[in-house]
């Protein structure tokens, strides 16, 4: 599978102006012959924690069919961040478009900070086939909790999708956990950030694609970016059987000792 990863810098944040940029970059990916388009969290809207959420949360819906038709006509996938309403709910979620195929929606499970003034947390994690790969749901924060991509690897997701609004400070988490995440699962990794200046500083940039032996097999830098990489899922087995210098951790887990995971906090 032919994926490609986004990064947005100066796009203006408005819905229809991301819309419209979105619509742009499918046609260019497509072009480029990529199956999957990954873009960042929050990307319909902005990253922007304000009274307008709900308001943007409504525009995206409008926007969500326009990109359906592009998808379909297309015949290309798009994995992308948004405010998403379900019923009294706003959360902070992702919607997973696939030609031919109705929409798909995740809420982030994990919110960071602010983001719990303005979002109600998801209750379950994503997995399921994109592009005829098994994917699994990992946004942004929630690269810090190795539990949900573990958890997500033993349902069998061999390519894990993090939209992301990592802010330049926090660089040092985002280069260990990406390469970490890919490693300790054995899988690929795929991380789409936002970059330059934000409402709450700056951000990082610096979306990724890492192969299952945490290896970066392609990397943007600071501006409006996109970057491709060809998975082989061959690799995945080769890695995971601990041929090549992989391992086997998968088959050498012992859960019952791990019981403190799944214990709420004190």
């Amino acid at each position: 599978m032919r994926l490609a990863v986004v990064q947005v810098r100066d796009v203006p944040a408005e819905v229809p102006a991301r819309a419209a940029h979105c619509m742009r970059t499918l046609q260019t990916c497509a072009e480029a012959r990529a199956d999957l388009v990954l873009f960042p969290e929050l990307y319909l809207g902005g990253y922007v924690l304000d009274q307008r959420l709900t308001l943007r949360a409504a525009q995206t819906a409008r926007a969500l069919v326009r990109l359906q038709a592009a998808v379909d006509e297309l015949g290309i996938s798009a994995v992308l961040g948004l405010p998403l309403r379900q019923g009294a709910a706003l959360l902070n979620g992702v919607a997973v478009l696939g030609p031919g195929a109705p929409a798909r929606f995740y809420g982030k499970t994990h919110l960071f900070q602010a983001e719990k003034e303005w979002f109600a947390p998801g209750h379950d994690l994503w997995q399921g086939e994109i592009a005829g790969w098994p994917c699994g749901l990992v946004v942004c924060y929630e690269l810090g909790f190795p539990e949900v991509a573990r958890a997500l690897a033993l349902r069998g997701a061999r390519l894990l999708l993090a939209p992301a609004a990592f802010a330049a400070r926090r660089e040092h988490i985002w280069r260990a956990a990406t390469v970490a995440r890919a490693i300790e699962n054995g899988c690929y990794l795929a991380a789409a950030n936002h970059a330059g200046p934000g409402a709450g500083g700056e951000f990082l940039g610096a979306s990724r694609i890492v192969d299952p032996r945490g290896s970066v097999v392609a990397a943007a830098d600071a501006g409006d970016e996109v970057v491709y990489a060809d998975l082989d899922s061959s690799l995945i087995d080769e890695v995971r059987g601990g041929d090549g210098g992989g391992h086997t951790y998968f088959a050498d887990r012992r859960p019952e000792l791990y019981g403190e995971i799944s214990r709420p906090t004190v």
